[in-house]
């Protein structure tokens, strides 16, 4: 089934919500200590392209979570300029590693200095081409005006391909508050075999703060996942992940396997059904069940 997203030659919108349903429990515990529903997402994606070479997207969605943080991007996208180059204006998410529909991955939460959902204000430089890119930032550190002078850098470049794609990201922040810096930079490889893909990133860092402000700590986190095509509108899925916040510590690391069933039953309609086990040494063993209704168009 084909539909066109274009309103007319100029303007585009695209519409997509997910309803997320959990239930946890401890490991060895006799009953469910958490049965909810969760919006978890309820997105309107807007294009407008006045000119060949400039393109303005907005994107706004429902509060993501108890601090009514409004997800959205808006920006200007100059694009198809010599080279491919591009470069995009306004609040947008950073370029750095993989962009993963797991929010949840230990590698795109607990282990970056920033939150990975939420978008950031500044500038965007970098080329698209047909299987070499690369992709600079220079933003703020927050989504909108800061008492802070803009010393937030990220960045990656890569390789695509029908076999095997990967690329290289760095991330950079100083805090002038706390007089601590964040580093963090990762490799990441993607490779698709007939009906089998693989998807695998590695990450280190360091927070270096004054003694008062806790020290140096060097941190490392990684995810390995495996997909298989069974058949039209179905997919399956394993994934471990990995966390070591503090490499000098003992206790303290992060273990996550999980096996997932996506379905397509009908067109702009997807289920996933997730058991994810946590080993997390700081909290304990537990274990989730999701049922996600994902609606994108």
């Amino acid at each position: 089934m084909t539909v066109d997203p274009r309103l007319n030659e100029w303007v585009a919108i695209g519409v997509d919500t997910r309803l997320l349903y959990i239930a946890a429990h401890n490991k060895g515990g006799p009953a469910v200590s958490t049965s909810s529903f969760l919006p978890m997402q309820g997105q309107l994606n807007v294009a407008l392209t006045p000119d060949d070479n400039l393109t303005v997207v907005m994107s706004r969605g429902i509060s993501t979570d108890s601090n009514d943080y409004l997800a959205r991007e808006l920006y200007g996208l100059i694009h198809d300029l010599p080279h491919d180059l591009y470069a995009k204006l306004g609040r947008f998410r950073l370029p750095f590693g993989l962009r993963q529909d797991d929010h949840t991955s230990y590698v795109r939460a607990q282990f970056l200095p920033y939150n990975s959902q939420e978008d950031d204000a500044g500038i965007e430089i970098g080329t698209a081409g047909p299987r070499y890119f690369g992709q600079f930032s220079f933003t703020n550190g927050s989504g909108t005006i800061s008492p802070e002078r803009s010393q937030t850098f990220a960045g990656k470049i890569g390789r695509g391909g029908s076999k095997i794609a990967a690329g290289v990201s760095g991330f950079h922040q100083f805090v002038e508050a706390t007089a601590t810096v964040h580093d963090r930079w990762g490799l990441y490889a993607t490779s698709t075999w007939g009906r089998l893909s693989f998807l695998g990133e590695y990450g280190g860092g360091t927070d270096a703060a004054p003694p008062l402000g806790g020290g140096t700590q060097n941190l490392w986190a990684a995810f390995a996942e495996a997909d298989y095509r069974l058949a039209r509108g179905v997919n399956l899925r394993g994934k471990f992940d990995y966390l070591e916040p503090d490499k000098t510590a003992s206790g303290d690391l992060f273990r996550r396997w999980l096996v997932e069933a996506d379905f397509a039953p009908v067109p702009f309609t997807e289920l996933k059904l997730s058991f994810r086990n946590h080993d997390e040494e700081q909290v304990g063993k537990y274990q989730e069940y999701l049922a996600e209704f994902y609606f994108p168009f």
